[in-house]
């Protein structure tokens, strides 16, 4: 049954209440320590109309598919479309992938990226959920910080606009922290991510209705 446009976004199997449409989300962590694969689950839909555009950044579409199926994406190439700026997309359908030569053409990425999601609306999926994974590569690449600051401003306000769901992902230890002050400015709300032994935990702010302190993941399954 399909949900109505207006219904949060729920996240399952996290210690995440639902968000409301038109929210972004700052991921923040190391990479290797849970921050990606926090972002890759947060974009994972069960609803019968949603859908998800990834911008791959940081490995090629293939790859980023992979990851996205295992923590528990569900793979369907109206459902599911890749902006590759990795230009590796390999024999994956050309209508749901979208290959871009570096991650500093942003201008390349925000004409893609309106492509795939017009695409994903076009195919019936009205509740799309939108990931950056990572942003590090768009801040490295760049030659002015402030260009990338202006792509996230339009990306968070199309998806507000459009009452969808915003996920980006950022290595707090690779920038600097004014820089990563001026990024989550763009955002709604900031999930940042840490290792616990053998665990992840995570801790919300700038949202209503969270729980402000650090979690385990194995709370919400």
């Amino acid at each position: 049954m399909s949900q109505r446009q207006d219904e949060p976004y729920a996240f399952d199997g996290l210690p995440l209440n639902p968000v409301e449409p038109g929210t972004s989300l700052l991921v923040t962590g190391p990479v290797l320590s849970g921050a990606r694969e926090m972002g890759l689950r947060l974009l994972c839909s069960s609803d019968a109309d949603g859908g998800t555009v990834l911008v791959a950044t940081d490995s090629d579409a293939t790859t980023i598919l992979e990851d996205f199926e295992r923590h528990g994406g569900i793979l369907d190439r109206d459902r599911v479309r890749v902006i590759d700026c990795a230009q590796e997309s390999g024999e994956l359908p050309e209508d749901s992938v979208s290959a871009v030569n570096t991650p500093a053409d942003l201008t390349g990425i925000g004409i893609e990226y309106s492509g795939q999601y017009e695409s994903t609306y076009a195919s019936g999926y009205t509740r799309v959920r939108t990931g950056i994974i990572t942003l590090t590569p768009l801040l490295v690449y760049s030659d002015d910080v402030r260009a990338v600051y202006r792509f996230l401003n339009t990306i968070t306000g199309r998806i507000g606009t459009a009452d969808g769901l915003g996920v980006c992902v950022l290595d707090p230890d690779a920038h600097g922290e004014q820089v990563v002050e001026s990024v989550a400015q763009f955002f709604d709300g900031r999930v940042d991510v840490r290792a616990d032994r053998e665990d992840f935990e995570l801790r919300v702010t700038g949202l209503r209705d969270q729980s402000t302190d650090w979690t385990p993941l194995s709370a919400g399954t």
